[in-house]
């Protein structure tokens, strides 16, 4: 179904206009389709949720992920090329992409790599994630509104910390923000989808009301972090670098870059590296936010 853009109508109606777009552009978009395998989707019906562009939560970004990460006004501050007056309110459009029921089934049947379907669904369905935030920005331009897709933008810089990677632009963090989820310990994003997903964002300078967050703590939504049986995604992890206390970043980066090097050389499979994801598969929180048991379950 596609979505008149060219109607007239205030910022809430606008707002719900993006939401259809967007979930528009992933039902017809022939880009999210494994082209090289059966050309079934590579992902489902999006969720999509809006954030304050000056919630406070985005400084607190800066103490969490790095004084690096920026705010989403200085996002739209660095991406805009002439002189205009800083705008009243902006706000953060974003999106979760719930990767396709048969490409987890898949996954979930692996233990030391990747499946096919879940390689071929890591690199070619970023590729259709980067066409979706052109195509968010190009909408909101066409309204007259000023927008930025921060992980496009020449600016956006990945830095090498002594505990592992980390970007001036968490989509992650960015999705946090807008209601989506908490995190895992695997540093996953746990939504009502599951964790098993990609997720994308734009800066706009557009007074949208914001999506609520249901939750108080970063990791709430996480049963292994809060003292639940669990740690289902620690077994799954080929590299162990998952446990109580977290991620390791540096492990897991050995596993996809140096063990598992030889996947990418597997007929059909693509890009710099295999893709993993065994711990957003075969895992309570795959699908949708696990249920805590019950006094005495």
């Amino acid at each position: 179904m596609s979505v008149d853009w060219s109607a007239e109508g205030d910022v809430k109606e606008l707002q719900g206009l993006l939401v259809e777009a967007i979930k528009s552009y992933v039902a017809e978009s022939p880009l999210n389709r494994l082209s090289k395998i059966d050309n079934t989707p590579i992902f489902e019906e999006p969720l999509v949720g809006f954030a304050d562009g000056d919630d406070p939560l985005f400084d607190q970004y800066k103490k969490v992920v790095g004084e690096f990460h920026l705010t989403p006004r200085q996002a739209l501050d660095a991406a805009v090329v002439t002189e205009m007056a800083a705008p009243d309110r902006l706000s953060v459009v974003s999106w979760i992409l719930p990767i396709a029921g048969k490409t987890k089934q898949a996954n979930r049947e692996m233990t030391e790599g990747p499946s096919l379907r879940w390689n071929n669904s890591r690199f070619q369905g970023e590729e259709f994630n980067e066409s979706l935030r052109r195509h968010v920005v190009s909408l909101l331009e066409r309204r007259g509104y000023i927008a930025v897709a921060p992980m496009l933008a020449s600016y956006f810089k990945v830095y090498d910390l002594p505990n592992g990677r980390a970007s001036n632009w968490s989509e992650r963090h960015a999705a946090y923000a807008a209601g989506h989820g908490t995190f895992s310990l695997t540093d996953g994003l746990i939504t009502a989808r599951g964790i098993a997903h990609r997720c994308g964002s734009v800066v706009v300078n557009a007074a949208f009301v914001p999506s609520p967050r249901p939750y108080s703590h970063h990791l709430e939504y996480c049963l292994g972090a809060n003292g639940e049986k669990c740690l289902v995604c620690a077994g799954r992890c080929p590299a162990d670098a998952i446990g109580p206390q977290g991620h390791d970043k540096l492990k897991c980066r050995e596993l996809l870059f140096v063990k598992q090097q030889d996947w990418v050389k597997k007929p059909g499979y693509m890009g710099s590296y295999g893709g993993c994801g065994l711990c957003q598969t075969g895992v309570p929180c795959e699908s949708g936010i696990p249920r805590r048991p019950q006094g005495g379950e």
